[in-house]
C-alpha cells in the first residue's frame, strides 16, 4: 500500500494491492484459535494471580510450619522432663 500526498498540488493518493491484502485476510481468516490481545492479555492477568495465589499459599505453610514447630518441640520436651534434672 502506497500513500502519496502533494501540498503543492494539495493531492491525495493512494494505491493498494488487493490481492496481497485479500490474500493476507484469507490468511488470517483460515486461523480459527487466533486470540485477541484482549485474550493474551487476560490470560496473562490469570496466570499472574495463579502464580502470586501460590507464592502465598507457600508462604503460609512456611510460616505455619516455623510458628508449630517450636510449639510442639517445647511439648515434646516437656512430657519427656527435659528440664527437670
Amino acid at each position: 500500500m502506497k500513500l502519496k500526498f502533494s501540498l503543492k498540488n494539495k493531492e491525495l493518493s493512494m494505491e493498494s494491492d488487493v490481492e496481497k491484502l485479500i490474500e493476507k485476510g484469507l490468511d488470517n481468516a483460515a486461523d480459527p484459535n487466533r486470540k485477541t490481545r484482549y485474550q493474551i492479555k487476560q490470560e496473562e492477568k490469570r496466570k499472574n494471580a495463579e502464580l502470586k495465589h501460590k507464592q502465598e499459599m507457600t508462604k503460609l505453610v512456611v510460616g505455619l510450619g516455623l510458628l508449630i514447630l517450636p510449639i510442639v518441640l517445647f511439648l515434646i520436651i516437656g512430657v519427656c522432663g527435659g528440664f527437670n534434672p
